[in-house]
């Protein structure tokens, strides 16, 4: 008998070279376990897969196959430990910083209530300009997603928050139009480099297919926020009548400066990557890495770094496709930017007290929270978005057309209040799943950072609409303001159903175009029946 030859990984046991373990595939027979080197491997009577090896398979392995290859390395219980920890460290950390921004932003309506046009002498006009003046800074700086792709996102992101944790606390110095002016301003600067990047840096961490439930829960801080600051401003608010400080300057500082405390804490605990996570073990770090390789180009997993290259940057600028989301996006921001900073005032109008306003402001906002982390949770278990956007979209339409035939007919307020919560519901949703479908669209860092800029600065067109839509002329009813919401959101389930179809089609030209016949695994680009090309490499496909 011949000598039995032995297991291939005991000639490289030490440090076997790529080439080695390619030899061995070449002379194993073919079975199952030819198409699977990992199975190869374990199969001969290896332990753990080395690094290099590991490499090797990774790099080796046809795209059609290299979802089975990379699921080897780890098991499924290790995959949902590491999701578990990025939930519970990263996404409710980032959670937390956009709370704590949007709650910064949008307390200057509960500073309104608060007695911020008295004591500065504003009258609805100047008020309306202050709003605007964060906006337009908030809209010149919407290129700034694309700096999460290219700077350490730890250092870059304690910085956002320090800043605008002190501008925020600085508006409580104000003495005059003009120093609240530039302080929104310089406010909108800092808020627009961090929050519409947020999405792109947590699709550095997360699938296509799990980022919908992680932006809901970053999203759904906003209207958490909302509820808490009506909450907390009542409660400063109920304070501040015993002190000598005015409630709205206690508001400003109370609400701003923790910001500042908690930046030093960012600095440290935001990862960079995931093979960087401080609170992951060294296995957990490498299944954070591995598991993402297929949602990568093939050169940036080559390289084993982020792809910023300008090519892919203009091919995202003439994407039709990215100005459909924009536009929904600034559909949705007409709502999404004047609701809660006048909603207070709204409810003031309605006849209840100051104090009374504040409270009822908040339960819609406590709805909206868990609606959004609802659909969001449901939309990546679907892999649908569109659908999902154009039923809350609707939804909100249905809630201002309520409020507005409420307000035509003088109902009971009761009516109108009722409509503000299927109002926030739908568009909360609305924009979280925008911004995803966004992401889940473009195919390397570069094109999700170009994308969601393309979606901020003309998303962000929409709230110069929406702070001009609630003047005091129109009091008390805001009938032409809640109209306006009405069409919009309107518009905005008309375009998510037209930009669904586009996709699908070109979804199903791709898949005329390329296709693998089952037992094959070439990936060979050569042509097969009808000029197809058969085992190329799969093109990106479109999430609807």
């Amino acid at each position: 008998m011949p000598p039995r030859s032995k297991p291939f990984h005991d000639s490289f046991s030490v440090a076997p070279r790529a080439s080695d373990f390619a030899y061995a595939l070449q002379q194993a027979p073919e079975s199952p376990t030819r198409r699977s080197p990992h199975k190869l491997w374990h199969s001969n009577g290896g332990g753990d897969v080395p690094g290099h090896v590991e490499k090797f398979i990774l790099d080796s392995a046809p795209e059609q196959e290299l979802v089975h290859e990379t699921s080897a390395l780890y098991t499924s219980d290790e995959e949902q430990a590491v999701l578990k920890k990025f939930d519970r460290r990263l996404v409710l950390s980032i959670a937390l910083l956009y709370m704590l921004g949007f709650l910064d932003r949008s307390n200057i309506g509960n500073a309104k209530v608060a007695g911020l046009l008295d004591d500065l002498s504003l009258n609805s006009s100047q008020y309306e300009s202050i709003l605007r003046s964060f906006y337009i800074t908030y809209l010149l700086f919407e290129w700034m997603p694309v700096l999460y792709a290219v700077l350490s996102p730890s250092t870059y992101i304690a910085s956002c928050v320090a800043a605008w944790g002190l501008i925020a606390s600085l508006q409580a110095l104000a003495t005059s139009y003009a120093s609240l002016c530039i302080l929104r301003a310089l406010l909108g600067i800092s808020e627009a480099a961090f929050s519409p990047g947020v999405p792109v840096f947590l699709a550095f961490f997360y699938k296509r297919d799990e980022l919908a439930y992680r932006i809901g829960l970053f999203i759904s801080a906003a209207p958490l926020a909302t509820s808490f600051a009506s909450s907390l401003a009542w409660v400063i608010t109920k304070l501040g009548q015993r002190s000598p400080i005015a409630p709205w300057r206690m508001l400003f500082l109370v609400e701003g400066f923790p910001s500042v405390v908690i930046s030093v804490f960012v600095f440290y605990s935001i990862p960079n990557s995931p093979g960087a996570a401080r609170f992951l073990s060294k296995r957990e770090r490498r299944v954070a890495e591995i598991r993402l390789r297929r949602e990568k180009p093939r050169d940036q997993q080559e390289s084993g770094r982020r792809s910023f290259q300008w090519k892919e940057i203009w091919a995202t600028v003439k994407d039709p496709k990215c100005y459909l989301t924009a536009l929904m996006f600034c559909c949705c921001n007409v709502a999404f930017s004047s609701l809660p900073v006048f909603l207070p005032t709204i409810i003031n109008d309605m006849g209840y007290s100051a104090l009374r306003s504040q409270a009822l402001s908040a339960p819609p906002y406590l709805v909206a929270f868990i609606t959004v982390l609802m659909t969001a949770y449901y939309s990546d278990k679907y892999k649908d978005r569109s659908l999902f956007i154009c039923f809350h979209a609707l939804l909100a339409a249905g809630g201002y057309a309520m409020i507005t035939l409420a307000g035509v007919l003088k109902a009971d307020s009761l009516w109108r209040y009722w409509g503000v919560y299927p109002a926030a519901s739908g568009f909360f949703s609305a924009v979280t799943l925008l911004i995803t479908w966004t992401i889940n669209n473009q195919d390397s860092d570069a094109k999700r950072g170009t994308g969601v800029a393309i979606l901020n600065l003309i998303g962000q067109l929409g709230p110069f609409i929406g702070t001009a839509l609630y003047p005091e002329s129109d009091k008390p009813y805001y009938v032409p303001g809640m109209a306006v919401c009405t069409v919009f959101m309107l518009a905005v389930a008309a375009l998510s159903l037209c930009l669904r179809m586009i996709m699908h089609y070109q979804n199903r030209a791709r898949d005329r175009r390329y296709t693998v016949p089952e037992g094959t695994g070439g990936n060979d680009g050569s042509n097969g029946e009808d000029g197809k090309l058969v085992g190329q490499e799969r093109p990106f496909t479109y999430i609807l």
